[in-house]
């Protein structure tokens, strides 16, 4: 969506064809009709004759002339800007970015500009790294005969300084790791499938996530899994696990979720509790008779060959690990793998069961 400087609203929209609609002044409702702008999805910048579509256009209006950024080429992609005096065109184009030397083959892509107070403009874009997920990247943007070139000298780099925003700040991250003592989730987390929120709980026992198992026949159909992403190019996740107040047919445990998935988890059944590791719903036994009221897991994940080790400790000091590492992959597109504590039931018998965690904790060393 772009607001004009006389008023107008405009949309610009399509996929390899791309289409200008305007829209009246409410921004409830479509004006006239789409007037195709483009036709012919672009070249990349080495010439492989490589016809690509273009997708997830931004617009801006920049002195007088109109840009439309552009991704093409999918995953492997690059970003194309067109430009002309006419929101209608007719638009001259030039690839403005083509690199993959940060994290081979994939190139960043798709995303927008923004212009700092001092002047200076910088792209904010992604870069698919399979299974960890869509990193979010900045890029500087340097105008060259009117065109916004991304990068340092048409190149990719790991390190650029960064945007000068008039002073210094401390560096901050975003929240990881949750002793879980609010009573509200940190935005850190996401549920796998809409809650059941009188199924779990930050204050009926204070200072852990206590998690009902709800009943669902598998791991993938459990609605109280809560979740956050991985990060790369290592990151690891560690959970303290109180299970005393599990019932029969109660899975509950903690992994890494996609498709495929794995965890390490507790299985109750017939009064007995066994350790298991779980691969894609095969579980194999760790622990035959599981005595102890707590329990420890960990996840580790690395972008090396895309894969995640577990282990587990009883005693929350010495960690065994689980023979056979889960090969992340991307059944679900474009979703990154998550860290995953989990607590469900098989059994109609097992509805409500516990489990408390009573922290996550993550690091990236």
């Amino acid at each position: 969506m772009f607001f004009d400087d006389d008023g107008k609203v405009y949309v610009v929209h399509g996929q390899f064809r791309l289409y200008v609609t305007e829209l009246n002044a409410d921004v409830k409702s479509v004006k006239g009709k789409p007037v195709e702008i483009w036709n012919r999805g672009v070249d990349d910048a080495h010439n492989s004759g490589k016809n690509a579509l273009m997708e997830g256009a931004h617009v801006y209006k920049i002195n007088g002339m109109y840009y439309i950024l552009c991704p093409a080429g999918g995953t492997e992609g690059w970003q194309v800007c067109l430009r002309s005096k006419n929101i209608y065109g007719p638009y001259e184009h030039k690839v403005v970015f083509q690199d993959d030397s940060s994290y081979p083959t994939n190139g960043p892509h798709q995303g927008g500009m923004v212009q700092l107070k001092n002047g200076d403009w910088w792209f904010i874009i992604m870069q698919g790294r399979g299974p960890i997920g869509r990193v979010p990247c900045l890029l500087p943007v340097n105008w060259v005969d009117g065109w916004p070139m991304l990068g340092a000298n048409g190149k990719d780099a790991v390190v650029y300084q960064k945007p000068n925003v008039g002073k210094k700040f401390k560096i901050k991250a975003p929240a990881t790791t949750d002793e879980f003592n609010k009573k509200i989730l940190g935005l850190q987390w996401q549920w796998n499938h809409n809650p059941d929120n009188s199924m779990w709980s930050l204050t009926e026992r204070p200072g852990h996530l206590r998690l009902k198992a709800s009943f669902a026949n598998n791991l993938t159909n459990a609605r109280n899994t809560l979740t956050q992403r991985v990060q790369g190019p290592l990151s690891t996740g560690t959970v303290e696990l109180d299970i005393s107040k599990m019932k029969n047919g109660n899975v509950a445990g903690f992994g890494i979720f996609q498709s495929p998935y794995a965890y390490v988890g507790v299985r109750c059944e017939n009064g007995v509790r066994k350790l298991v590791v779980c691969h894609n719903g095969k579980d194999t036994t760790l622990v035959e008779k599981l005595e102890n009221d707590k329990v420890w897991i960990r996840a580790r994940v690395t972008d090396r060959d895309f894969t995640a080790r577990f282990y587990y400790s009883l005693d929350g000091k010495s960690f065994s690990p689980v023979e056979g590492a889960l090969h992340m992959g991307l059944g679900y597109p474009w979703t990154a793998n998550r860290f995953a504590l989990l607590n469900y039931s098989e059994t109609q018998e097992g509805v409500g069961g516990i489990a408390d965690f009573n922290w996550f904790r993550f690091t990236n060393k």
